[in-house]
C-alpha cells in the first residue's frame, strides 16, 4: 500500500512514529512531504534516520499564515493509494487543494488536532467544519477533537480517534544508562541531597502557564523546605521567571537550567525526579515524563489541555488540581510528596499507561488499519 502525507515539518517524535509505521507494516510504501530545510528546533530530519521516502516542500509563512508551491504537482508525481494531509487552519495552501481535489472526485483523508487551544472561534470551526465535510476520513488525535467535530455536524463514520505517543522504548532505553556517579555529582552541583526534585521539561510559552510555578513554590515555601523545582526549557518566559523567582528569593527552591537536547542529560535528571509538572496545556511531555514513570500534576481546564491530557487519569497517573486555584495546585503536589506508596502506585500506572494503552505501537496499529478500512 502507498501512503503518502503532506505534513508540514518532520520533528523527531514524527519521525520516530513513521519509522516505527513502516517497521510495524512493511506492506507500507511511505512518502513524507514536508518542509526538512526549516530552521528551528522543531524540526529534525536527518537523512540517515528516516526509513521512508522524504519530498521538500518549502513553506512561505505570511503573517502567521502557511503557503506552498507544486503540492499538487507531488501528488502526481508520488501516486498513492492513500493521500493524507496535516490539518491546520494556518495552511492556506492545502486547504484550497483540498477543494480542488474534492471537486475533482480524488479521495483524501485528514489527520489533525481539530480543536483550538483557548477554545473554539469561528474561524477554526469553519475551517473544521469546511475539512470535515471535504476529507473521506479524518484522523484525529483524541476525544477532545472528536467532539468538536461531531458538534460541527461532521458525520461520525469519518472520525476515527488515533491517539498520541511517543517512542516510549527509547526514555526506557536511556534509563539503563544512567551513571550513579553523575547523579552524585548533579545532587551535590545543585544542593539536592535530601530533596524532591519536582521536574519540569517544556519550552516556557505564555500558552502553558509556567509562572505558575514561581507561584507555588513561593506556597510551598511557607511549609516545607524539603522540595525543589528544576525547570528545563527556554522560550519568551524565561526571563520573566527569572526576575520573579528573585524577587520571591527563591533561588534555592527554582532551579533554572534552560534547554537541554542531549537525553541521555535528560535521563539523569528524569531519574532523580519525584513528579513532573505542568501547569496546564501539558502536550507530549505528558508521554515523555510517563515513560520514565514519573506522575504528572496539571490542571483541569479543558480549553487550555492539549490533546494529550486524554492520557491522565486523576488518582491512577496524575494528579489534576483545580485549574485558577494555586492552592488546589499545591495541595496536589504535596499530596505526592506526603505519600510514599501514592507515588509508586502513580508511577507504575504512568509507565503501564505509555507502554499498554497510548504506546507508540497502539498509536501505529489505530494508523495503518483506520487507513486499510475502506
Amino acid at each position: 500500500m502507498k501512503i503518502l502525507v503532506i505534513t508540514n515539518l518532520l520533528p523527531h517524535y514524527q519521525i520516530d512514529f513513521f519509522n516505527r509505521l513502516v517497521e510495524l507494516y512493511p506492506e507500507i510504501d511511505l512518502t513524507v512531504v514536508a518542509d526538512i530545510k526549516y530552521p528551528g528546533s522543531l524540526n529534525s530530519y536527518n537523512k540517515d534516520e528516516c526509513n521512508f521516502s522524504v519530498v521538500h516542500n518549502r513553506m512561505l509563512e505570511f503573517k502567521g499564515l502557511i503557503f506552498r508551491r507544486n503540492i499538487l504537482k507531488i501528488i502526481s508525481e508520488n501516486p498513492s493509494d492513500r493521500t493524507i494531509f496535516y490539518a491546520n487552519p494556518r495552511e492556506i495552501t492545502l486547504t484550497f487543494v483540498m477543494v480542488l481535489l474534492k471537486i475533482q472526485g480524488f479521495p483524501f483523508y485528514a489527520h489533525g488536532m481539530f480543536h483550538r487551544i483557548g477554545g473554539q472561534r469561528f474561524v477554526s470551526n469553519l475551517y473544521y467544519k469546511l475539512v470535515g465535510g471535504l476529507a473521506d476520513k479524518l484522523f484525529i488525535y483524541s476525544r477532545k477533537g472528536a467532539d468538536v467535530l461531531l458538534n460541527l455536524g461532521v458525520k461520525n463514520n469519518k472520525i476515527n480517534i488515533i491517539g498520541t505517543a511517543i517512542n516510549e522504548r527509547k526514555s526506557q532505553a536511556y534509563l539503563a544508562q544512567i551513571l550513579p556517579d553523575k547523579v552524585k555529582q548533579i545532587k551535590k552541583k545543585y544542593n539536592l541531597d535530601g530533596k524532591n526534585i519536582i521536574l519540569q521539561v517544556v519550552r516556557l510559552s505564555k500558552i502553558k502557564k509556567p509562572e505558575l510555578i514561581v507561584d507555588v513554590a513561593y506556597l510551598l515555601a511557607q511549609e516545607r523546605k524539603d522540595f525543589v523545582f528544576v525547570l528545563i526549557g527556554d522560550g519568551e518566559q524565561y526571563e520573566h521567571m527569572r526576575r520573579k523567582i528573585i524577587n520571591f528569593g527563591l533561588d534555592e527552591s527554582v532551579i533554572m537550567l534552560g534547554s537541554i537536547y542531549d537525553e541521555l542529560e535528560l535521563a539523569h535528571w528524569f531519574s532523580m525526579a519525584k513528579l513532573f509538572v505542568i501547569p496546564t496545556c501539558i502536550g507530549l511531555s505528558a508521554h515523555h515524563a510517563f515513560s520514565y514513570g514519573l506522575p504528572v500534576v496539571t490542571d483541569d481546564n479543558l480549553l487550555e489541555q492539549a490533546s494529550e491530557y486524554d492520557i491522565l487519569y486523576d488518582g491512577l497517573n496524575s494528579v489534576i488540581y483545580k485549574s485558577g486555584d494555586i492552592g488546589s495546585f499545591k495541595d496536589s503536589i504535596s499530596k505526592i510528596m506526603n505519600d510514599a506508596s501514592l507515588q509508586s502506585f502513580l508511577s507504575r500506572n504512568a509507565i503501564y499507561t505509555v507502554n499498554k494503552i497510548n504506546s507508540l505501537d497502539a498509536k501505529c496499529k489505530r494508523y495503518f488499519y483506520s487507513c486499510v478500512r475502506s
